[in-house]
């Protein structure tokens, strides 16, 4: 699946107003060529080059001699170049041995297309009401509570018979306030539990047989339709600052782990109803303490006494990028964290590069 990259795109990106200007573009050291490996990311390359993967925009230089420019394939090779004392890349092409040997390559994405994919493809968020207005399993013709292949699943809908759905598990509930006084809102992500079709239409309800599983199936799991094939899926995501005064929260992710990593898909109070779009980058950081109290009496507390309080600068933690936004909220992939992150991490608008992290 030729999945193109975002070269042409991100060459138009004006100049990050956030970058420091007292941190070097470029890290020190490191060698002036780069070839591309199977497997490489656009994130993989930019960290090798630059302090920050953020700014590849800045090193990017259209080659006209070149066809399509914003396709970068494993075998072709990075130069870094010096105009005018400013650091420049040039993408030169892997020049083919004969015109009689022809290899199918695909071009490098991204983001990693296997992390990606699954929440891009199928509806991962879901209002009660969205919800209510789903099939639901009814349960197995020999009341089993867990179903797995070969027992006969029923569906409390008339659906049309040879169709493919696939079956969710509702999970972790996300909430949030909306803004000026407004009221709260709800979503309930979804797990994928299998993959099944549409076999026996019996009045209003449906059997349906399990063509595969990620675990048992459940009474009162739901059912959406089969999404679209993952050939037809676009992975062009353009990074981009979200809306300068954007506040956001890392509400969690959509599994039972505690703690949020590198690559991790997380869940934020935002969406496109608040301008968040695919793309936007985001820094996420920790709430400072608050620490209260008079001089040689301070402690780490909010006692809600009238004390002199002190509120902590923000620990900066990482950086996440908006993959699909909803109304409400959004999902988002964890491109970099110092440390595996909780609960309460607040995600603003870039300020300036990181400078350590571990990179998607």
């Amino acid at each position: 699946m030729r999945l193109l990259v975002l070269f042409w795109a991100l060459f138009w990106l004006f100049p990050i107003a956030w970058a420091s200007p007292s941190k070097p573009l470029v890290k020190e050291g490191i060698s002036s060529v780069y070839t591309v490996r199977k497997g490489d990311t656009l994130w993989d390359i930019s960290a090798h080059f630059l302090s920050n993967p953020w700014l590849w925009p800045r090193l990017w230089e259209a080659n006209s001699y070149i066809e399509n420019p914003h396709l970068i394939y494993p075998g072709d090779q990075l130069h870094l170049v010096w105009f005018n004392g400013q650091p420049q890349l040039q993408l030169k092409k892997r020049v083919k041995v004969s015109p009689s040997i022809r290899i199918k390559r695909s071009p490098i994405t991204t983001l990693q297309e296997s992390l990606l994919l699954p929440y891009l493809v199928e509806h991962r968020l879901l209002t009660s009401a969205e919800l209510d207005r789903l099939p639901r399993v009814l349960g197995d013709s020999n009341g089993k509570g867990y179903i797995s292949p070969g027992d006969t699943v029923w569906v409390d809908t008339g659906l049309e018979l040879g169709e493919w759905w696939w079956v969710y598990r509702p999970g972790k509930l996300f909430s949030r306030q909306l803004p000026k006084g407004g009221e709260g809102i709800s979503v309930r992500g979804l797990e994928e539990i299998a993959k099944v079709k549409v076999t026996e239409i019996e009045g209003d309800i449906s059997q349906v047989s399990l063509s595969s599983f990620r675990q048992e199936i459940r009474q009162n799991d739901v059912l959406l339709p089969a999404p679209l094939p993952r050939e037809k899926v676009s992975l062009r995501f353009v990074p981009s600052e979200p809306p300068l005064n954007i506040q956001a929260k890392i509400l969690g992710h959509l599994d039972v782990r505690s703690y949020i990593a590198t690559s991790d898909i997380v869940v934020l109070d935002r969406g496109h109803l608040d301008n968040v779009s695919a793309g936007n980058i985001f820094h996420i950081y920790r709430s400072g303490a608050l620490v209260e109290g008079d001089k040689g009496e301070y402690q780490y507390q909010n006692s809600g006494y009238l004390k002199k309080q002190y509120q902590l600068s923000q620990m900066a933690l990482g950086e996440i990028m908006v993959i699909r936004p909803y109304e409400h909220f959004s999902l988002a992939v964890v491109t970099r964290a110092t440390e595996p992150l909780g609960l309460d991490i607040l995600a603003l608008p870039p300020r300036q590069p990181f400078s350590e992290s571990t990179r998607l």
